[in-house]
């Protein structure tokens, strides 16, 4: 008799000969980060806190607004205010200084002019060409804190004698009274050279006497101009204030 079997045979499995294992995958420790057109071996922890960081970088430069003109032109204005401060002070100081040195050398009631010219004669050129810059950039600065675009408003601020307008007011009288002085400080600066053509025997005191007095009034001017823009330190009219 034939066996007969009732069980049919499980199918046998056909496997692909280019198939993969099938597995769960592990993950390594080191990861290959590509840097200069090579790959490098970084470990995975070091590459994840270096890739947040520069995310965090990228986030915070983003955030940070950037600068218009108009932010640029309010910082330097603000630092030029903050100079001006500085320039104001030196200049009160430097011209008492000067008045104090002239009449030091001229000795009581001016008798010894002869010996300021011998001992002042070097300082004649940096005295005033430092006094010249100071009192442009302390007239520059105080008239910036007028508000000059509305003239009627300067005027009355003048007619009101509001400090401000006043410490501009002098510092430009100062100015003026300096300029006016020039030829006499090259007179004094050229003492030694050209002392018989340019110093006459006994013109001395019609010469300096003069000068000596438009210093003192210079001195007096830039004081109480300092003065009047130290009682109002941060006053400022800023003309694009609607803008802001």
């Amino acid at each position: 008799e034939d066996d007969i079997i009732t069980d049919t045979p499980p199918p046998i499995p056909q496997h692909s000969l280019f198939s993969a294992p099938q597995g769960q995958s592990q993950p390594v420790g080191k990861v290959f980060v590509e840097r200069n057109k090579r790959f490098q071996a970084a470990e995975r922890s070091e590459w994840r806190k270096t890739s947040e960081q520069m995310d965090n970088m990228t986030d915070f430069q983003q955030m940070q607004p950037l600068w218009t003109t108009r932010d640029v032109s309010l910082r330097v204005h603000e630092g030029f205010r903050v100079f001006g401060l500085y320039c104001h002070g030196f200049l009160a100081g430097y011209a008492v200084w000067n008045i104090v040195v002239v009449y030091m050398l001229a000795g009581q009631h001016l008798t010894a002019l002869s010996n300021l010219l011998e001992q002042y004669h070097s300082l004649a050129y940096p005295y005033q060409s430092l006094l010249y810059m100071l009192l442009a950039i302390s007239t520059v600065a105080a008239f910036d804190r007028v508000n000059l675009a509305k003239g009627s408003m300067a005027l009355r601020e003048l007619i009101t004698l509001d400090p401000v307008a006043l410490a501009s007011f002098l510092y430009f009288s100062a100015l003026v009274l300096c300029l006016s002085q020039q030829m006499t400080s090259d007179r004094i600066n050229l003492y030694p050279s050209f002392n018989t053509t340019l110093w006459p025997p006994g013109s001395e005191h019609q010469i300096l006497h003069p000068w000596v007095t438009v210093n003192l009034v210079v001195a007096l001017l830039v004081g109480l101009a300092w003065i009047f823009i130290a009682t109002r330190p941060l006053c400022l009219h800023m003309f694009f204030s609607s803008e802001l």
